[in-house]
């Protein structure tokens, strides 16, 4: 329960993943391109590295086609990704990383590992540990399985 003095559940992972996305954005805008904006991180998210189509990145985001293909059209515009012919269905269209695309993921990987270091920094190895593993349980527990995050995790 969320109360002034106590903020619930869902308000403080809400606002440390928008802390986190909002200081990776400051940094990949400046050395990637001013249009590459956290809604674009959807498309990464769940794209795999031998390509998707739209479809199933809408899907695995809870968004439309529609919205989808906005922000691999945005991403394409700036080549970070380009869609190509479905190897597996001719009449189909899957999108895929650039090598661009390939050194933003890299970039934001290490600036990740950058923000996973200060909080680390600020709350120990222990604290660290703990706060992994306990969000680990929490997706485990209400997901019910579908993401596939391993029980505990060794850090």
């Amino acid at each position: 329960m969320s109360t002034p003095e106590s903020p619930s559940l869902l308000k403080l992972l809400t606002l440390a993943s928008a802390a986190v996305e909002g200081e990776l954005n400051a940094d990949l805008r400046a050395r990637l391109s001013a249009d590459v904006r956290p809604a674009h991180y959807a498309v990464f998210r769940y794209l795999d590295p031998a390509g998707s189509r739209v479809g199933e990145l809408a899907q695995a985001a809870g968004m439309t086609q529609q919205s989808m293909g906005e922000l691999v059209a945005q991403l394409e515009s700036v080549g970070l990704v380009r869609r190509q012919v479905d190897p597996a269905d001719r009449r189909a269209r899957q999108v895929v990383c650039t090598p661009a695309g390939r050194a933003a993921l890299a970039l934001a990987g290490e600036r990740i590992a950058g923000i996973e270091q200060r909080i680390t920094r600020a709350v120990g190895e222990t604290g660290m540990r703990d706060l992994l593993n306990l969000l680990t349980q929490v997706v485990n527990l209400l997901d019910g399985g579908r993401t596939g995050v391993p029980g505990e995790l060794e850090r």
